[in-house]
């Protein structure tokens, strides 16, 4: 974990959703190929042609020297729509397949919800994000999940940051984004005077009750 900076009144925590609040490396692999084989299709091309241009766009960003991306970005600048995008993630993402009950993460998130107001803002659509968190078993603990088809852009854009902090009725310096990505979901929060904090999935997750001390 690395506290990129915290605000001196939290208010509210903003959590990314995968990678993040689950650890399952084979569900992550899983997300990117089916949507790989989505892309395959909608350009003609065989799945390894597609994995072939994502890699390459990725590659591209490195040799550039500009910051890593999201998945659904670099599908936009290949030709699908943000609509399309969505549309396949809702068809081919099915977290009861992968995720079970957490019960310590419930138990952390009563504890921070008990002190702040949570949140969830992922680049899969909302309906997804809400899938994971009922397999998880602490939906409740949210009282709101943004997704890719509440604005239409993809972490790190400004805009879904904009939005969840608009829909909670909060300024950001006010609230903490924490994710696993530092370029995707928090470079971003720290622009716009969020506070930040970086984890390598749920194991660190269940410290923060320890590190929010506000």
């Amino acid at each position: 974990m690395k506290v990129l900076r915290l605000p001196e009144k939290i208010l509210a925590l903003i959590f990314d959703l995968d990678g993040t609040l689950y650890t399952n490396s084979l569900y992550g692999r899983f997300q990117e190929s089916s949507q790989v084989a989505r892309l395959a299709h909608h350009l003609g091309k065989s799945e390894a042609e597609a994995q072939a241009l994502l890699d390459a766009a990725r590659e591209a960003r490195r040799a550039r020297g500009l910051p890593g991306t999201s998945m659904a970005n670099h599908f936009l600048r290949l030709g699908a729509s943000m609509e399309t995008i969505i549309r396949w993630r809702e068809e081919a993402i099915l977290p009861k397949d992968w995720l079970v009950p957490d019960p310590r993460l419930d138990s952390v998130l009563a504890l921070l919800g008990s002190r702040f107001r949570l949140a969830i803002l992922t680049n899969n659509p909302r309906s997804v994000g809400r899938a994971n968190l009922e397999a998880l078993g602490v939906a409740d603990r949210f009282e709101l999940v943004v997704g890719l088809d509440d604005s239409f852009e993809s972490k790190p854009s400004e805009a879904p940051f904009v939005a969840v902090c608009s829909r909670l009725g909060l300024r950001p310096e006010s609230c903490v984004s924490i994710g696993d990505r530092e370029e995707v979901d928090l470079s971003t929060p720290l622009t716009l005077g969020m506070g930040a904090v970086l984890v390598d999935g749920v194991e660190d997750v269940y410290r923060l009750p320890d590190i929010l001390k506000s």
